[in-house]
Formats: structure tokens, C-alpha cells, sequence
């Protein structure tokens, strides 16, 4: 698996100024109003992070609080595109954590692949599409005959339009070898651009996970650092709603950082590290 060294990623708000303490007031009308600007339900989102996380964002923007950053996101359309990604975590990169990527190709994409069956995966939360360029790669490399659909969903529509375009400038391809480049993608004047054949296995689609219906069924669900600010309820909720589209036996796929407090009451069983199946 590749070892090169990962892109930088942005700052994780570290200024020295104090974030204020919750205000419930302030904390609900932002909530309104990004609602309204953003198109997020934040009702499920746990109130004390987000609201670190964006007076922290607004700090490290030179803003003074929440209410002065809706405001200004309102008219600055770079500024609100900002502030939707900080809010759905689009940070991501090709092969993150390989560790993890090599247990999901040893234990379980690899033997599903090599039964020659058609199978269904989902990134659920996929950002730029590193994830499922990720698994199609992968894929590829295990069993190219083998028919695979990946379904790749976003709640943001934006970052799901540039991930459609399979495009990838020179430091975001820091995760990929440069064998894989020579196969899975061609150099153009914008960057990397993925190949037909990779393109071709995916389907983009914007997917709200609080709100929307669950396809199925997969064999493998993708959530990875997608539902960290979520409230331990929403996350409960959802993971019952993952292990609903697996198949028996299907795999979800976590975050190195994530787990599941009691998965036998959604109905899986843990498998592994960040790894959990439908019983």
C-alpha cells in the first residue's frame, strides 16, 4: 500500500483566544439561520462542538462571533462555501489511513471481488471523491473483470459538482503511487484526471444522511469521520439505518478514530478495527 507522505491538511482552529462558552440562545438562532443559508439541519449536531468549531472558524477569519459570520457568509459566497465545507468536514485524501485500506482489501473487498458476483459499495459522506476513486482503484487492481457500482453521496452539492469532474491538482494526488497514476489516470493541464474506466463505476448523488432514504442493499458501507459531530443519538439512529442496507454479512466501514458503543443494539457485530457486520 502506499507509504508517501500525506498532504498537509487545513489547521484545525488552534488560536489562543478563548471560544466562548455555549450560548443556547446564540447557538439556536445560528442554527435558524444556517438552516436557512446552508441548507443543515444542525438539531442533531452536538450543540458545544459545533459551536467551538465555529466561533473557531470564525476567529481564525478574523470575525468576532457566530452571528457576525452568518452575516458575512451571506454576502460573501467564498466565504459561505467555507463555511458549508468546515461544517460537513470535506477534508479528505486518497488512501487515508492505509492501514485501514489494507484490512478492507485483505479481509473483506478482496474476497468478495474474486467470487466474480457483481457487487455495491457506498461512500457515504465522500467530499472530493478521494474515497471512491479509493475503492475503484482498489477494485480494479483485485478483480477487473469483476462488476462494481459505487455509489458516492455528499450533502453538499458544490464539493459533489467538482468531484464529478474526476480532476485532481498535483498536491492532492500525494496518495496515489505513481504506478496507480500511470494507470488510473492521465496528466492534463488542470492536474490528474481519473480514467473512463474508473469513472464509469461510480454515481454521484447528493444525500442528506439525516433526512434521506437509505439505498440497498450493499455489500460494504464507507462512512469514514463523517458523523463525529453528530449527537450519540442521530449516530444510533444512523447506524441502524447503515445495517438496513447491507446485505447479511456486509461490512460498515468507520474512521480509524471511530467506533460504535453498543453495535450488537443496531444490529451488527464489531469485525476488526473501524470495521463492524450485519449479524
Amino acid at each position: 500500500m502506499d507509504t508517501q507522505p500525506r498532504p498537509e491538511r487545513p489547521p484545525i482552529f488552534t488560536s489562543f483566544t478563548p471560544t466562548p462558552e455555549l450560548d443556547t440562545v446564540a447557538y439556536d438562532r445560528m442554527a435558524r439561520e444556517v438552516r436557512s443559508l446552508l441548507g443543515i439541519d444542525l438539531s442533531q449536531y452536538k450543540p458545544a462542538q459545533v459551536w467551538r468549531r465555529v466561533n473557531g472558524f470564525a476567529s481564525a477569519r478574523g470575525l468576532p462571533d457566530a452571528d457576525t459570520l452568518v452575516k458575512k457568509a451571506r454576502e460573501d459566497a467564498g466565504l459561505r462555501q467555507a463555511f458549508l465545507d468546515m461544517l460537513t468536514i470535506n477534508v479528505s485524501e486518497f488512501f487515508r489511513n492505509p492501514e485501514a485500506w489494507e484490512a478492507m482489501t485483505s479481509q473483506y473487498l478482496k474476497p468478495l471481488l474474486l467470487g466474480r458476483l457483481p457487487i455495491r459499495i457506498w461512500s457515504a459522506g465522500c467530499s472530493l471523491g478521494y474515497e471512491p476513486f479509493t475503492i475503484a482503484m482498489l477494485c480494479r487492481e483485485i478483480a477487473p473483470q469483476t462488476p462494481v457500482h459505487i455509489l458516492a453521496t455528499d450533502l453538499d452539492e458544490t464539493i459533489l459538482a467538482r468531484a464529478r469532474k474526476a480532476l485532481y491538482a498535483e498536491n492532492q494526488m500525494a496518495g496515489v503511487s505513481p504506478a496507480r497514476r500511470a494507470h488510473f489516470f492521465r496528466k492534463v493541464d488542470a492536474g490528474w484526471e481519473a480514467n473512463s474506466e474508473l469513472q464509469s463505476m461510480i454515481t454521484w448523488r447528493r444525500h442528506d444522511l439525516l433526512r434521506d432514504p437509505y439505498e440497498k442493499p450493499f455489500e460494504i458501507i464507507c462512512c469514514r469521520n463523517v458523523v463525529i459531530y453528530f449527537t450519540e443519538a442521530a449516530k444510533t439512529d444512523l447506524y441502524s439505518r447503515f445495517c438496513e442496507s447491507l446485505r447479511p454479512n456486509g461490512i460498515l466501514f468507520l474512521g480509524a478514530t471511530e467506533s460504535i458503543p453498543n453495535p450488537r443494539s443496531v444490529g451488527l457485530t464489531p469485525a476488526g478495527l473501524t470495521f463492524y457486520q450485519r449479524r
